[in-house]
């Protein structure tokens, strides 16, 4: 793969929901698995190792990591940031967070959008000017939703734009205030 600073690589991981994504950016390439998982701990590891032996790269090829870090399920949202971390502060590479609305927002062409990500009470809903938590969708019809459906090159392109996080201050984005918090 060369030296680790010749080209951008990066390690991308989305664990906010039932799907479990890992993209690897190898310099102009680009290799994505998905895995549907009601248990990321026993399936976000293994499936980083897969694709590196597919691809013949190890973690040490990778000079940054970039980690969705919310709003979604909150097991699935701690186990990938805890990968994340661990990662970027074991090979001592930048780390970056992006919010799993921005992510969403960014991959899609659609005018006017809005992206919505439903739990059991309410609705996460971002739009290129806010992100909120909500019981209803009424005062948002104006907008049009976007699939959930992510493209990497440009979340790498906004990503590009940013300066990374401390490792040790990746928090989780959580728009709701978890009870305990009160």
């Amino acid at each position: 793969m060369g030296e680790k600073g010749d080209v951008m690589n990066t390690l991308f991981i989305d664990t906010h929901d039932e799907l479990i994504t890992v993209s690897f950016v190898l310099g102009n390439n680009t290799f994505t698995k998905e895995v549907l998982s009601e248990s990321h701990s026993t399936h976000l590891l293994p499936l980083i190792d897969e694709m590196l032996k597919e691809r013949n790269t190890k973690l040490n090829d990778f000079n940054r990591i970039v980690v969705v870090n919310g709003p979604g399920s909150f097991t699935g949202i701690r186990i990938g940031l805890t990968v994340a971390k661990t990662i970027s502060y074991s090979l001592s590479i930048p780390i970056y967070t992006i919010s799993s609305l921005k992510a969403y927002l960014l991959s899609s062409n659609i005018d006017n959008k809005m992206c919505v990500i439903e739990d059991s009470k309410g609705y996460y809903i971002g739009t290129d000017s806010f992100e909120i938590y909500t019981d209803s969708l009424d005062d948002y019809k104006k907008y049009n939703i976007v699939e959930n459906k992510l493209d990497i090159l440009k979340i790498m392109d906004y990503i590009n734009t940013l300066k990374p996080v401390n490792v040790h201050g990746v928090k989780a984005n959580y728009i709701k205030v978890i009870e305990a918090l009160k």
